[in-house]
């Protein structure tokens, strides 16, 4: 089950992408306009997602045996509803931001299986959780940074920028403003 999980995931993960990208897709313009990030390669920033999405799913896959790995895949499941709420939160057309709904109804699904399952067969050890988040936040972290640098902006600021738009009105207010 230690394979399966991660392969599960890269299904529930799949879908997930088609409904930020494709259908009805507009999940990367939305961040845009929260952060007012310009970006001008496209293409590094798929293809970083891309990298980040085969290394969170792919590697616990094939080196079956570490429950942290899993732990760490099936992490973006809890976090994906979290991002996509706050971003739904700024969307001044409705509440809703692309990629929310299979966030909800299928990716934390297949992430609460997965730690029911980790727990229920007393698998999860306290270090395991450090271990999980260094597996999984270093390389998300870096991987935005680099996106973000290699578009011309400073990371300090897409991030300050982020927070904006997702706690304060005023922030709200601009990312609205960028929308229209």
């Amino acid at each position: 089950m230690l394979r399966k999980l991660p392969i599960i995931y890269i299904v529930a993960l799949a879908v997930h992408e088609i409904e930020e990208l494709k259908f009805p897709g507009g999940f990367v313009e939305l961040v845009t306009a929260m952060t007012g990030l310009k970006l001008k390669k496209l293409g590094l920033a798929k293809f970083g997602l891309l990298m980040f999405t085969l290394y969170a799913t792919i590697i616990p896959a094939f080196i079956s045996g570490y429950v942290w790995p899993v732990m760490a895949t099936l992490f973006i499941g809890i976090i994906e509803i979290f991002a996509h709420l706050a971003a739904a939160r700024v969307n001044p057309k409705k509440f809703y931001s692309p990629g929310m709904l299979t966030a909800i109804v299928v990716q934390f699904p297949v992430a609460v299986y997965g730690f029911y399952y980790l727990f229920s067969n007393q698998m999860v050890k306290g270090i395991y959780w450090i271990y999980a988040f260094i597996f999984l936040l270093i390389p998300l972290f870096g991987l935005q940074a680099i996106i973000v640098k290699s578009n011309g902006h400073k990371y300090g600021e897409f991030i300050n920028n982020a927070r904006k738009a997702m706690l304060t009105s005023e922030g709200r207010e601009k990312t609205k403003n960028r929308i229209k």
